[in-house]
C-alpha cells in the first residue's frame, strides 16, 4: 500500500497531466483546422493536348456536364495557335482536336465560356505586326466553329482581356491604344445580345490620358449588372504609380459609370505629430500601408497597387475588390480588399486581408452568397519560402481566421479555389519533395482539412493549377513540363 505522501504525489502527477491535455486540446481547436496528410493519386488523368507540341494556357468551360477546353500549342516558333478539345462526364475526351485560330502569326491568351449548346471563345492574335483581338463561336457543342470576327477592329495593339456570358449575353472587355498611333491604352468593351452573331459598337470605358490595363470582369446571375476594374497608371511621372479603377453597369452594358480610383496610395499616409514613417499609426480596417512595408523607405518612395480581381453575388448587390499593393524596388506586397453592398455605388473601409510581415501575392478568390473565399501564398515572417492561405471575409467586413493550409519547408505557390457540396477545394504546386499538385478539402467551419497529393514526380515540373467540376466529378488540372515541352493534363476524381 502506497503511503499518504505518495498517494498525493501521484495524485497531483495526475492532475498535471489532465491541465497539459486540455492545454494541448484548447491550443489545437485556437489554431484552426486539424489536418491530415494522404499520399493518394487520384483517378487515371488525361493528357489532353498533343505530347509533341508545346502547350500552354489552358481555359475550361463546363455545359451540361460537357467540359471544353481551350489552349495555346506552338506549331513553331513563328505560328502558335488556339486548340480546342471536349471532354464527356466519363473523363473520356473526344478524339479530334480542333484548330481555332488556324492563322500563320501567333495566337495567343484564350479566354473560353460555354452556355448550353453554345461555346464562345475570344484570344489575341498577331497579324501585320498588330495584337487583334478575335472571337469565334459554336451553336453545337464544340462541334464545329463559325467564322472569326474581330473585335477589336480599329483600335491599337490589345494587351489582356476578359470574357463573360449569360443566357444569350455575351460581354467582352479589353485594354488597347485608342488607335495604332496613340500612345496611353484605354479600356474597351462590346456586347452581343444575340449568343455572338453580332455585337454592339466599341464603347472607350476608360478614356483619359493614363495608362489603363490588365482589365478584369464579373457579371451577376442574369447578366443584368456588370463590374469591370482595371490597373489605372499614371504617364505623367518617369516612374508611374498605379491605382485600381473601377466601373458597373446596370442595364445589361447598355452604359456605364464613369470610372472612378476605388484605392488611395498614391501618397504614403503619415499621422500629423510624427516625425518618422514608422510613427504612423495604421488600423487593419484602413487603406493604409502596414508598417513593415515602410521599413527604409523614404518619402519619395510611392506605393503600387496592381492586378484587380473583381466577385459579386449572384443577385449583384455585393461586390467585393481586391489587388496587390507594393513598393517599388523592394519586393513587398500585401493583399487588399474593399467591398460595396449597394451595387458598387459606395465602397467600404479598405482591409489589409493578408496582413502579415512576408510578402504577400498570386490571390485567387470564390464567393458564396455574399461571403468572399480568397486563397493567397505569403512567405509570412519573411521566411523566403511560400505557404498557401485561405480566409473568408463577409459583406460587414469581418474577417475570418487565416488557415495555413501547406506549412511545408518547400515553396508552395500558384494557388486555386473551388467552392462545391459545401467544401472548399484549394490546389497548389509545391516543391518539397520534388515537384507536387496537391489538393487541399476543407469544410465552411474550418474544423476539417484534407490534404491529398494529386501528382509528385522528381523530374516534371508542375505549374497553374485549376480546379473546376461537373455534376459528378471534381476536376484538377495543371502544365506538366518534361524535357521542355509543355503539356495540359487533367485528372477527375468523383464527387461525393
Amino acid at each position: 500500500m502506497k503511503s499518504l505522501p505518495e498517494y498525493y504525489l501521484d495524485l497531483r502527477n495526475l492532475l498535471v497531466s489532465v491541465i497539459l491535455f486540455t492545454i494541448c486540446i484548447i491550443l489545437i481547436s485556437s489554431l484552426g483546422p486539424q489536418t491530415y496528410s494522404e499520399s493518394i493519386v487520384l483517378n487515371s488523368s488525361i493528357i489532353l493536348s498533343n505530347t509533341s507540341l508545346d502547350s500552354i494556357n489552358p481555359q475550361f468551360s463546363v455545359s451540361d456536364n460537357t467540359i471544353y477546353a481551350a489552349w495555346i500549342s506552338n506549331l513553331d516558333p513563328k505560328n502558335s495557335e488556339i486548340l480546342f478539345k471536349k471532354v464527356n462526364n466519363n473523363s473520356k475526351s473526344f478524339p479530334d482536336i480542333i484548330n481555332i485560330s488556324n492563322t500563320t502569326g501567333i495566337s495567343n491568351l484564350v479566354k473560353l465560356s460555354s452556355i448550353e449548346d453554345n461555346v464562345y471563345i475570344i484570344w489575341e492574335d498577331k497579324q501585320a505586326d498588330k495584337w487583334q483581338l478575335l472571337f469565334s463561336k459554336s451553336d453545337n457543342n464544340g462541334i464545329k466553329f463559325g467564322t472569326i470576327t474581330n473585335l477589336s477592329n480599329d483600335t491599337g495593339n490589345v494587351h489582356l482581356h476578359d470574357l463573360s456570358s449569360s443566357g444569350n449575353n455575351i460581354f467582352v472587355v479589353w485594354a488597347a491604344n485608342e488607335n495604332i498611333s496613340s500612345s496611353n491604352k484605354e479600356i474597351f468593351f462590346r456586347k452581343s445580345n444575340d449568343s455572338g452573331d453580332s455585337f454592339s459598337d466599341v464603347l472607350n470605358l476608360s478614356n483619359d490620358n493614363d495608362d489603363s490595363l490588365d482589365p478584369h470582369m464579373v457579371i451577376n446571375q442574369n447578366g443584368s449588372i456588370i463590374y469591370i476594374v482595371w490597373t489605372k497608371c499614371d504617364t505623367n511621372d518617369d516612374d508611374p504609380t498605379c491605382s485600381i479603377a473601377f466601373t458597373q453597369s446596370l442595364d445589361q452594358g447598355n452604359t456605364f459609370t464613369t470610372s472612378r480610383i476605388i484605392n488611395t496610395g498614391k501618397f504614403l499616409p503619415q499621422h500629423p505629430n510624427s516625425t518618422s514613417l514608422n510613427d504612423t499609426i495604421f488600423s487593419s480596417n484602413s487603406n493604409m500601408i502596414p508598417p513593415h512595408l515602410l521599413n527604409n523607405l523614404t518619402v519619395n518612395e510611392r506605393i503600387n497597387s496592381i492586378n484587380p480581381t473583381v466577385f459579386t453575388s449572384l443577385e449583384g448587390n455585393q461586390v467585393y475588390v481586391l489587388w496587390e499593393q507594393s513598393t517599388f524596388e523592394k519586393g513587398d506586397s500585401e493583399l487588399f480588399l474593399i467591398s460595396s453592398n449597394d451595387y458598387g455605388n459606395s465602397f467600404n473601409l479598405t482591409i489589409n486581408f493578408s496582413n502579415s510581415s512576408g510578402t504577400s501575392r498570386l490571390a485567387h478568390g470564390r464567393i458564396l452568397g455574399e461571403d468572399l473565399y480568397v486563397t493567397w501564398a505569403d512567405t509570412l515572417n519573411q521566411s523566403g519560402t511560400f505557404d498557401v492561405m485561405l480566409r473568408k471575409i463577409d459583406p460587414k467586413n469581418q474577417l475570418g481566421k487565416v488557415l495555413n493550409l501547406s506549412n511545408t519547408p518547400g515553396n508552395s505557390v500558384s494557388p486555386y479555389l473551388w467552392i462545391n457540396d459545401n467544401k472548399i477545394h484549394v490546389a497548389w504546386i509545391e516543391n518539397t519533395n520534388g515537384s507536387s499538385v496537391l489538393l487541399s478539402t476543407i469544410d465552411f467551419f474550418g474544423s476539417t482539412a484534407t490534404k491529398k497529393i494529386v501528382k509528385n514526380d522528381q523530374t516534371d515540373v508542375y505549374t497553374n493549377p485549376m480546379i473546376f467540376d461537373t455534376e459528378y466529378k471534381l476536376y484538377i488540372a495543371w502544365i506538366e513540363s518534361n524535357k521542355d515541352v509543355n503539356k495540359i493534363v487533367l485528372v477527375g476524381q468523383d464527387r461525393p
